[in-house]
């Protein structure tokens, strides 16, 4: 009898551990860059730095039509992508700013942060947001607004 309950429970240990293993989140990347560039304000180059601190949280999600197999299908699912931008510049405090950054990323979505004239530019599966020094965000298409989440928040002096 002794032996039976012990058999019975690693069963049911092991059923839980397998559900619990097939649902929960399969994984999650926090990253931090750090990038310099330069802007013109006057006909003069001022410094700034920009960094970029990432978290993606990774979910796993198996087809309807393969419950029961051994060998399952992955589904590709969105990652919920968060950037919080930090934009520091010792010149001229006032500029300094925090951009939390929000989107879904599919598979072959790129994150490309670019130096312009006025402040830098972010760009996402064709899709842009300018940071213009001293003036905050700007959006080229409108379409784009609903793409980003965005909050931004001055930053402290």
């Amino acid at each position: 009898m002794k032996n039976l309950k012990q058999i019975a429970s690693m069963i049911v240990l092991l059923a839980m551990i397998q559900a619990h293993a097939q649902n929960g989140p399969t994984g999650i990347l926090n990253s931090t860059t750090t990038n310099t560039f330069n802007y013109i304000k006057e006909g003069v180059k001022m410094p700034y730095s920009v960094t970029v601190q990432e978290s993606r949280n990774y979910k796993t999600m198996f087809a309807l039509a393969d419950m029961g197999k051994v060998d399952k299908d992955r589904i590709n699912t969105p990652v919920k992508v968060s950037k919080l931008i930090t934009v520091t510049n010792n010149a001229n405090p006032r500029d300094n700013s925090v951009i939390a950054l929000r989107y879904d990323k599919q598979v072959a979505d790129t994150f490309k942060l670019v130096s312009t004239e006025k402040g830098f530019a972010i760009s996402v599966a064709n899709r842009t947001m300018d940071y213009i020094m001293g003036k905050g965000i700007q959006f080229a298409n409108t379409a784009d607004r609903e793409f980003f989440m965005v909050d931004e928040f001055d930053g402290m002096e």
